[in-house]
């Protein structure tokens, strides 16, 4: 027994380390995109331009080093600040599923065709994941009542007390009436010069902001977010070191190597409790195509399973209410599977 609960405290203590510079670093982010309230800003951008910014998302979280639990401090980040859902679905979808290093160790130990139909395939799922999100948001099935809102909400104030504000010209100027009928003396003011509002540059403004920031304050907020988020992460790591310890994976491996109909949704419904890393996903996989594993469920598996893993829906449940839940789990199981036959035309 005891020695059971040393290897689940092993296994999860190299996962924490493995994490935890991009847990930090995602945290600072989401702490830091709501102290010099760029938030709004992201929302102006994104709202205004929806379509845009879904393609954008999608191509940033496919570059972008987070796996799917350090990267839910960002979302709740940016969820909190009121932006629009479709574009933070496919950066959701996208970073997990794909970055420069999963791409490098696919090529590696699978080969370049399934590599590059990987990479299709996570930018296909992460954008049809987008504007299905945008499509459901207009017929008002997408509620916005995110949990992340009320939970992470961080005071802008208490960070930024003393934020820069707009200059505003002269009551006076604004009234229409020349700055010389204004002057006491006449004679001192003849010829009107006009007043104009002085408005700072982004950069001056950004600049401010940062010189503001009341770094006790932020670091206190930092500490309250590791804490809200992290405790889901400790059961998403505990979780994972109850599969790879206890489930037993020739078992699982003689199922997927199956070649038949249902090759696809089993490969995508077993990434559910048994996806764990890529450095432990691509050698099984790379055994299952030798063993004649079909590869639209190769596919399917690798790209269902950073989205749908335990681990990784249980801290997606931690931040989003159950539509959104809903709709990210659809769009990892059901968009894996599509794709996973379309992939089998092509290999």
């Amino acid at each position: 027994m005891m020695t059971d609960i040393l290897n689940i405290l092993d296994f999860m203590g190299d996962a924490i380390v493995h994490a935890l510079p991009f847990f930090v670093i995602s945290i600072f982010l989401s702490v830091l995109i709501r102290a010099l309230k760029l938030e709004g800003t992201i929302r102006r951008v994104f709202n205004n331009r929806v379509g845009v910014a879904i393609v954008l998302a999608t191509a940033v979280g496919a570059f972008s080093p987070f796996c799917s639990c350090t990267v839910i401090p960002i979302i709740a980040g940016l969820l909190a600040g009121g932006v629009p859902l479709a574009p933070i679905m496919s950066f959701w979808i996208a970073s997990p599923t794909m970055d420069p290093e999963i791409f490098a160790l696919t090529v590696g130990i699978l080969g370049w065709p399934i590599a590059i139909t990987r990479l299709t395939a996570t930018l296909l799922l992460s954008l049809g994941a987008g504007f299905m999100t945008l499509a459901l948001g207009r017929i008002r099935f997408v509620q916005r009542a995110e949990k992340a809102r009320k939970k992470t909400a961080v005071s802008s104030p208490a960070i930024l007390p003393h934020a820069p504000t707009a200059v505003h010209a002269p009551a006076i100027a604004l009234s229409g009436i020349p700055v010389a009928a204004a002057c006491c003396d006449t004679g001192s003011c003849s010829i009107p010069l006009p007043v104009t509002a002085v408005t700072p540059t982004w950069q001056t403004q950004l600049t401010n902001s940062i010189r503001n920031i009341q770094w006790p304050q932020f670091l206190h907020e930092m500490g309250q977010e590791s804490w809200q988020i992290g405790r889901w992460l400790l059961i998403a790591f505990l979780l994972e070191a109850l599969i790879t310890l206890y489930v037993p994976q020739d078992m699982i491996a003689g199922v997927l190597g199956e070649t038949n109909v249902l090759a696809i949704p089993l490969a995508t419904l077993i990434g559910i409790p048994l996806y764990l890393t890529n450095i432990t996903a691509l050698p099984i996989i790379s055994g299952l195509l030798a063993q004649g594993m079909q590869p639209g469920a190769a596919i399917a598996f690798l790209i269902a399973g950073p989205v749908t893993t335990i681990p990784a829906m249980t801290a997606v449940w931690g931040i989003v209410n159950r539509r959104i839940f809903a709709i990210y789990l659809a769009c990892g199981l059901f968009g894996a599977m599509i794709l996973g036959f379309i992939a089998n035309i092509f290999l």
